[in-house]
Parts: structure tokens; C-alpha cells; sequence
């Protein structure tokens, strides 16, 4: 048995082998660093928001026909999405930057025109010059459908004010880059896994690199360490250079670092053992490259990377849930965006294990030599 000083010299020079194989892949390298760096750069500078749509919670807690009639009536507005539930609830989704607004109707709600019905409107603590915009539409939307209701059509002018006490709640304003930065991380850690993988070992197999190595005093473990070793580096370097680029535009961190690195390194190591199936299976680049984006391309568009999942129509919502990436988006935001704990994280985790079992079962019986 070699001295142990002999080994690590080993693996260290196989490491730094890899390293120089994956840059010098130029394939590997923009579909796993370069492309996303670049998404993140645009959407980050393009930046979508500013929308003038209001997300309205309300409360009803009077449950009679007035009430009904200023609940119709807000759905009618364009610029308002009206959800209902009960105070506390709302005041979470609230708190959490899920609504904009939280408007309560209290027990016994019977308004009189120009009287003060007791409505109270929560209002998330924010931008404040934003706010106040907000305020005021939400006002007059809430004056002219109490205006309808009393059968007094549309007010002269088109305008309204009805009397409604506003209160500030404090809570997380989330922007679409706090939404963005943990999507273009999972994809970072697929593609990375994908093509920094599948490439790279296709290529060696079809010069028959790795068939000589056997000649050789190296070890296969060694090799296959290192390899693995030198990918989960990258992606983690890679990742906190997005992240940085995030924390730029203006990314909240609400979870902790530890927790975010161990879903990185789970993520990491489902598309790793995914890529070497597809390195297993492949003969040569031709073959392993449709492999790759027949994968990566569905989960990119369709796990919430770019846009939220709640957005598409249920059966595929529900497809798509099973999804590794998916898994993995959902991990990642909830410890970024709500400050979520591995405990917490049960479902995405027990998810993610299963992938990395599936994967790895995959991994081991397709990937060869030759």
C-alpha cells in the first residue's frame, strides 16, 4: 500500500488535471459558467418590476351582502388581484412579501356613503414613494366599488375617496431578483453537472484516455475522486460569484450560508451522478449533447427558474413538482428568501434524496470505461 503522502500527491495531481480538462472544454464551460453568469447579468439589468398590479388580500369578516358587493366590486379592477382568507393568514403572506395589501372587513359592515365603514387596510412597509401610489389606488378602488354598490353608478370623474385606516406592517419586500438569484444557482448547479461532466468524459472515452489509463499505477477511484472533487469546487466557486453578482442587484439573504452550501452539494451531486450516466451511455459528443439538453432544457423552463411554477396549469404544475431542479429551486429560495432551516426543509430534501439514490443506482450501472 502506497504512504499516504504518495496518494494525496496523486489526487492532487489528478485534480488538477481535471481542472485544466474542464476549461479547456469549451462546451462544458459556457453552458455550465458562462451561461448562466450571462442570464443573471441580463435579467438582473433588465430587472422585471415596477407592474402596476396590486396583491390584495381580504379578510371578510362581516360575510354579508355589503361586503360581498366591495369584494365584486375590487375584483372588477385590472390593476388589483384580490385573495381571500382569513386576517391572521393574510397577515402572514403579508409579512412574508407574498401581498401588497391585506384589507379587513369588519363584523356588521353596512357603509354609508362618505362614512367611515371601519375598513382597515394593512400595508406592507416598503418603498415608501411606491407605497403611497399604492395607497391611493387601493383607495379610490375601494371608493368607487362601495359607490356602485349603493346604486350610484360610476362617480362623476371617475374618481372616489372612500375612508379607509391605513396601518404599516413590517415586512419582507421580495423583488424579482430575490426570485431569480436561487433559480439561476440550481440551473448553475444542473448544467454544471450536465454538460461539465458528460463532455468531458465522452471525449476521453473516445480517444481512449480512459482505457489507458489502466496502464497506468493510478488508480480509477483516485481519477473518478477527482473528478468529482474538482466539479463540486467549481460549482461552488461559481456560486458565490452569482451570488455576489445578486447580492449587487440588490439580493436579501434571509436563510443561512451553511444550509445553502449543503443544498448546493446535494443538487450538486444529482447532476453529477446524471452526467456520468449520460458519459456512461454515450459514445461520443454527438450523441452525449441532445442527451444533455433533453434534460437540462425542460427543467430550465419549467422547475421555476426564470418564473414562478404557480403561473402554469395544474396538471403540469404537478408533473413538474417531481422534478429534480425542482426540488432543488425550491430548497434554495425557501432558505434565501425565508430564511428556511435544513429541518424545515423536509419535503425538498426527502425529494432530493430520492433523485440522488435514483441517480447514483443510474450513474453506477451505465457508466464504462470504453
Amino acid at each position: 500500500m502506497r504512504p499516504f503522502g504518495i496518494r494525496l500527491g496523486m489526487f492532487w495531481a489528478l485534480f488538477v488535471a481535471s481542472v485544466r480538462m474542464f476549461v479547456r472544454n469549451r462546451a462544458a464551460v459556457f453552458f455550465s459558467l458562462f451561461l448562466p453568469l450571462i442570464i443573471m447579468l441580463i435579467f438582473g439589468v433588465l430587472n422585471f418590476e415596477g407592474t402596476t398590479t396590486i396583491q390584495l388580500g381580504v379578510a371578510d369578516e362581516a360575510k354579508n351582502q355589503a361586503s360581498a358587493q366591495l369584494i365584486d366590486g375590487l375584483a372588477a379592477f385590472d390593476y388589483l388581484e384580490p385573495t381571500s382568507g382569513a386576517r391572521d393568514a393574510l397577515l402572514n403572506q403579508l409579512k412574508k412579501g407574498d401581498l401588497d395589501f391585506v384589507i379587513a372587513i369588519p363584523a356588521g359592515f353596512s357603509p354609508q356613503l362618505g362614512e367611515d365603514g371601519g375598513l382597515v387596510a394593512y400595508a406592507a412597509s416598503g418603498d415608501p414613494a411606491q407605497a403611497q401610489v399604492a395607497q391611493g389606488l387601493l383607495q379610490q378602488a375601494v371608493g368607487q366599488a362601495l359607490f356602485r354598490a349603493a346604486g350610484g353608478g360610476n362617480p362623476t370623474g371617475g374618481a372616489f375617496a372612500a375612508p379607509v385606516r391605513f396601518e404599516s406592517v413590517e415586512s419582507r419586500q421580495l423583488g424579482y431578483i430575490d426570485f431569480l438569484v436561487p433559480g439561476i444557482l440550481g440551473m448553475t448547479v444542473m448544467q454544471l453537472g450536465l454538460f461539465g461532466v458528460a463532455f468531458g468524459f465522452v471525449h476521453l472515452k473516445r480517444t481512449g484516455a480512459l482505457r489507458r489509463l489502466f496502464a497506468t499505477p493510478t488508480s480509477p477511484a483516485y481519477f473518478l475522486g477527482a473528478q468529482v472533487a474538482s466539479r463540486l469546487i467549481i460549482a461552488f466557486v461559481q456560486v458565490v460569484i452569482l451570488f455576489g453578482i445578486g447580492l449587487w442587484f440588490g439580493l436579501q439573504m434571509f436563510g443561512d450560508y451553511a444550509t445553502l452550501a449543503a443544498i448546493v452539494l446535494l443538487g450538486s451531486i444529482i447532476f453529477l451522478a446524471i452526467g456520468f450516466s449520460i458519459a456512461g451511455w454515450a459514445k461520443n459528443e454527438d450523441q452525449a449533447a441532445p442527451v444533455a439538453n433533453l434534460i437540462s432544457l425542460p427543467m430550465m423552463f419549467l422547475s421555476g427558474v426564470f418564473f414562478p411554477r404557480d403561473a402554469m396549469p395544474d396538471f403540469l404544475a404537478n408533473i413538474t413538482q417531481f422534478m429534480p431542479l425542482t426540488y432543488v429551486n425550491e430548497a434554495l429560495r425557501a432558505v434565501v428568501n425565508d430564511g428556511s432551516s435544513l429541518t424545515s426543509l423536509g419535503p425538498q430534501l426527502l425529494g432530493m434524496g430520492v433523485w440522488a439514490v435514483i441517480t447514483f443506482v443510474l450513474a453506477v450501472r451505465l457508466f464504462k470505461w470504453e
